[in-house]
């Protein structure tokens, strides 16, 4: 079992993902500590990894996998949307991090999986904020590699793709990039929750090392579609 006895940590645990994400650990062998983040605060998140620290003395891996979209454009982006997309997907990482850190400093060891997306580096079009706050989170991995590496903490990144029903919650007026969505896939077929939490198991577990602010981009050739073009008709497997 590639998570024996491990300690886990998943934000939203209770979301669609973070039950798939639990499920791929438990079958594992990691021991779930799963919290929910809603609202963020410091003082939530403080008290919620210091009552898993009090009963199990570590957190061996951090999984963070807040993830909220807050359509809207740069003109009509108001501050309280502002505010909850970078609060939400961003600060939730920074505030965890920052509680859990020392904890895995002192261990000597430690995992830090960050589920992101497409769009920390590539626009939507749909979700000024949103793409804000996953780039800043892209690169906020990579300060924890030089913060937290030194001690033996790992942090890495996934950039999930197109899942089912993205093509209407990234819609948008400005990008045609979510248009005939599924048709842009190769393989016609969406990323599946299981895909990220099978990429959160491979960064939670000790088989490669050397990954150390790597980012993994899951959404099955999605990017690399220029066009949509006229193709028979395939049965997804």
């Amino acid at each position: 079992m590639k998570l024996k006895d491990k300690i886990v940590l998943i934000s939203e645990g209770d979301s669609a993902l973070g039950l798939e994400i639990a499920k791929v650990c438990k079958e594992e062998g990691a021991i779930l500590a799963e919290h929910h983040v809603n609202p963020v605060s410091k003082a939530e998140v403080d008290g919620a990894v210091d009552k898993i620290l009090a009963a199990y003395g570590r957190i061996d891996v951090f999984i963070h996998n807040n993830n909220r979209l807050i359509p809207s454009l740069l003109e009509d982006c108001d501050d309280d949307s502002y505010d909850e997309a970078l609060d939400y997907n961003l600060k939730s990482a920074f505030l965890f991090v920052q509680a859990l850190g020392s904890s895995m400093k002192r261990a000597g060891r430690g995992n830090i999986i960050f589920i992101s997306s497409i769009h920390d580096e590539k626009p939507s079009g749909a979700a000024f904020s949103y793409s804000l706050a996953k780039g800043a989170l892209k690169l906020l991995a990579k300060e924890l590699v030089l913060d937290l590496g030194p001690h033996g903490v790992r942090t890495n990144i996934i950039n999930a793709g197109p899942m089912e029903g993205d093509g209407e919650r990234f819609k948008s007026s400005l990008s045609p990039l979510y248009e005939f969505t599924r048709e842009r896939i190769p393989d016609l077929s969406y990323v599946a929750p299981e895909d990220i939490a099978r990429g959160a198991l491979f960064f939670a577990g000790d088989d490669c090392p050397s990954a150390n602010g790597a980012s993994l981009t899951l959404d099955r050739g999605f990017l690399l579609s220029y066009f949509v073009k006229r193709r028979p008709p395939r049965t997804a497997p």
